[in-house]
């Protein structure tokens, strides 16, 4: 395969082929458990994040983290404000939600960028986003409110499209909701961009909203910590290092499809991850890494980055007001990580 200069310069800044983060960050944190909760699944996008806390961590000098599964967010969420982790894979609504109501919690780092899912639609029922004012085109979502319900919210308001002059239909899990549009129960349900490619083999069904080509940049999932535990120094360290993993990470998975598609079989959930062909896989790899930007060589975590999103949290009421992202969000830990990278 052929490696462009910036992806080569990427590789020599992961360090690929030896230790992974400083050696004298290891010995700091020599031996050190993080307990950290992820989503209770792994896909192609979050590849790069569990290679990073499974493998490059423990490159670096820290012990095996112990890891909770837990499959809502929004309840990663509820364990970090209860101090339940070290860090959780929140996504960036609730965690929000959560300071309006006085959590002292904050976002110290990307988990990934956008969101492998896209919204598929019965194409005999809507034609374009106007149609989804008939309260017969219904749409399947996880829950109201969460990152998903808010990504659809902005994109149908950029054609003066209210989602509460929607029909919305709770329904947990993915393959229900796929079943339910197959079924002509529902009109549109979110799924992940490969799932959506079979769904499209099996009807009049077509792809209405890809979120990497309605948002420049769209923040799904972050490290959430709680902020009483921020306090202590050893454990900004930990921060410092998980970020230098990511990043680490990140750029491998950019520059490296055998270092993904190892990643990806030995970790995805997906049916069938471990037998997956190159074929197969390449493509997904290519497109999460070229088209959807999922893993930013530069951590792609600022304050302005969730400044710009505001509006469309406001927008979807999944925020009040005007969250202190002074607090809300701290990007310092990524800052240091990328200078001590070089």
């Amino acid at each position: 395969m052929h490696i462009s200069r910036r992806k080569t310069l990427s590789l020599i800044a992961a360090g690929i082929g030896g230790t992974i983060l400083l050696p004298a960050v290891a010995r700091a944190q020599k031996g050190r458990s993080l307990h950290l909760e992820l989503q209770g699944f792994s896909l192609g996008i979050h590849v790069p994040q569990v290679m990073a806390v499974r493998d490059l961590m423990v490159q670096a000098g820290y012990a095996e983290p112990k890891l909770d599964r837990i499959e809502s967010m929004q309840v990663i969420t509820q364990s970090i404000v209860a101090s339940s982790a070290e860090a959780g894979d929140s996504d960036v609504v609730s965690a929000l939600r959560s300071t309006e109501a006085g959590a002292k919690v904050t976002l110290v780092g990307l988990v990934y960028n956008s969101t492998s899912q896209v919204l598929v639609v019965n194409a005999d029922k809507i034609k374009s986003h106007e149609d989804f004012k008939n309260p017969e085109n219904a749409i399947a979502l996880n829950s109201r409110g969460d990152f998903i319900y808010v990504m659809i919210s902005g994109a149908l308001a950029r054609d003066n499209v209210d989602i509460d002059d929607t029909t919305i239909i709770e329904m947990g899990g993915s393959g229900s909701r796929m079943k339910a549009l197959l079924a002509g129960r529902v009109a549109a349900v979110p799924v992940h961009f490969d799932q959506a490619a079979e769904v499209l083999k099996q009807g009049n069904f077509k792809v209405l909203v890809e979120p990497w080509k309605v948002y420049d940049r769209w923040i799904s999932e972050a490290w959430l910590v709680n902020r009483s535990w921020l306090g202590e120094k050893e454990n900004q360290r930990a921060l410092v290092d998980l970020n230098k993993a990511m990043i680490t990470s990140f750029r491998r998975a950019n520059a490296d499809y055998s270092y993904f598609a190892r990643g990806y079989r030995k970790y995805a959930t997906v049916p069938g991850a471990a037998d997956i062909s190159d074929d197969a896989l390449r493509p997904i790899w290519q497109r999460l890494s070229t088209e959807i930007r999922a893993w930013p060589d530069d951590g792609g975590f600022k304050r302005e980055y969730f400044k710009q999103l505001l509006p469309v949290y406001r927008q979807a009421r999944a925020v009040k007001a005007e969250p202190d992202l002074n607090t809300a969000v701290e990007p310092r830990f990524v800052d240091q990580a990328l200078q001590e990278l070089g």
